[in-house]
C-alpha cells in the first residue's frame, strides 16, 4: 500500500518515510474500502513547519482540541482518503478598558455612527453634547417667553389692548400673573382671559 501511495504524495516522499509521516492516524475500514483521516498531510507538514508534531498514538479527539487540525479530503487511487489541514484562529471579543469606558458608551446610545460604540469617537461626541445642552438650556428659556409674549400680545389685541399697554396696567392693579399663565389663557381659555383684562382694567384705573 505504502508504494502504490508514493506518486500521489510527491516526488519528495520516500516509502522509508511513510510510517513516520502517518504515525498516529486512525484507519477505519468500511465496505473493503480503507478510509485514512489524516491530522495532517504531506502538503500541510510543508506549509506548516512551525506546527508542532503529532506524536505517535495520538487519537483525533486530541487532535481536534488543536488549532491545527484537518477539514478537507481528497481520493487517491486506492480509496484512502488524506486530510490536509487548515489554520483556524479563535478570536476573543474586546471588551472595554474601564468603568469609564463603560459609562461613556452607555451615555452615548443613539449617537450616529461609530460614536455609539467606538470610545475615541463617544468621548469627543459626548462632551460636544453636554456644552450644546448647558448652552440650549438658556436657550430654551429665550425661546419659551417669546412665545408666551406672542401669544399673549395676540390675545390683548382683541381686547383693545397692546402688549406693553397691558403689562403696565397690570402692573398698577395689582394682578399676579406671569406671562406664561397668561399666555396659556389667552390661548385655551379666551372668555376666562377676557375677565382677566376687564379685573386689569378696572384696578388700574382705580389705582390712578
Amino acid at each position: 500500500m505504502s508504494r502504490r501511495l508514493v506518486p500521489v504524495l510527491g516526488r519528495a516522499a520516500k516509502a522509508d518515510t511513510l510510517p513516520r509521516l502517518f504515525s498516529g492516524m486512525n484507519i477505519t475500514m468500511r465496505n473493503n474500502t480503507s478510509n485514512l483521516t489524516a491530522a495532517r498531510s504531506i502538503g500541510s507538514m510543508a506549509s506548516l513547519p512551525s506546527a508542532a508534531p503529532i506524536r505517535s498514538g495520538t487519537t483525533m479527539n486530541s487532535l481536534m482540541t488543536r488549532s491545527v487540525f484537518a477539514n478537507t479530503n481528497f481520493a487517491t487511487n486506492d480509496g484512502i482518503t488524506l486530510g490536509t489541514s487548515s489554520v483556524t484562529s479563535q478570536h476573543q471579543a474586546r471588551g472595554f478598558a474601564s468603568k469609564k469606558h463603560k459609562r461613556v458608551i452607555k451615555l452615548s446610545k443613539g449617537f450616529r455612527g461609530r460614536a455609539n460604540r467606538c470610545f475615541r469617537v463617544a468621548i469627543r461626541r459626548l462632551e460636544k453634547s453636554w456644552q450644546y445642552a448647558y448652552r440650549d438650556r438658556k436657550v430654551k428659556k429665550r425661546e419659551f417667553r417669546k412665545l408666551w409674549i406672542q401669544r399673549l400680545n395676540a390675545g390683548v389685541r382683541q381686547q383693545g389692548l397692546s402688549y406693553s399697554r397691558f403689562i403696565q396696567m397690570e402692573g398698577k392693579s395689582g394682578v399676579k400673573l406671569d406671562r406664561k399663565i397668561l399666555s396659556g389663557l389667552a390661548m385655551y381659555e379666551p372668555f376666562s382671559f377676557k375677565a382677566v383684562v376687564d379685573v386689569v382694567k378696572k384696578m388700574s384705573a382705580e389705582g390712578n
